[in-house]
């Protein structure tokens, strides 16, 4: 990816779409890096929600590191088609979508909207990285898994 610094997203879900679902997201920068993160979503507990945390938990520690051009990998099409594709029409449509509904998840695209002025970010989704063969792939697949079972795990304890 050239000068662009590479980021691993992931949010996770136990019980989505249940009354006591349990969230969490993962951010992997690199091996020991000390930016990694894994943690409980706040608020409403889904598998989007995490999944957008996750990409804005990465963006707000770019912005907070100066960095301006980020490669982020995330395995969520929509986390990548909603601030690619169609923020800007619900925004231009006072957030609703073309049926005319409230945008769901309004807050957490409106919070990835704001974090992404400024930074270049190249939305990456994660089964189109170059190099799939290669090893440093798995590794930091295996990387994120791990942060994200963590975080699964502390939802469990804290629940």
């Amino acid at each position: 990816m050239g000068e662009y610094v590479v980021v691993y997203t992931d949010g996770c879900c136990c019980g989505n779409g249940r009354r006591r679902a349990r969230a969490g997201i993962g951010v992997y920068w690199g091996p020991g890096h000390p930016l990694n993160v894994g943690m409980r979503l706040p608020g409403r507990q889904t598998n989007q929600r995490a999944e957008i945390h996750a990409a804005c938990k990465a963006i707000a520690q770019a912005r907070a590191q100066n960095i301006t051009k980020l490669a982020l990998y995330t395995d969520s099409m929509f986390t990548i088609n909603g601030i690619t594709s169609w923020v800007q029409g619900w925004k231009e449509n006072g957030w609703r979508t073309s049926t005319g509904k409230a945008v769901t998840n309004k807050e957490d695209f409106m919070e990835l909207d704001r974090l992404v002025q400024g930074v270049d970010v190249r939305w990456v989704l994660r089964a189109e990285k170059p190099g799939n063969s290669g090893a440093a792939r798995p590794a930091c697949q295996e990387q994120l898994k791990l942060l994200v079972l963590e975080t699964r795990l502390l939802c469990l304890w804290k629940s």
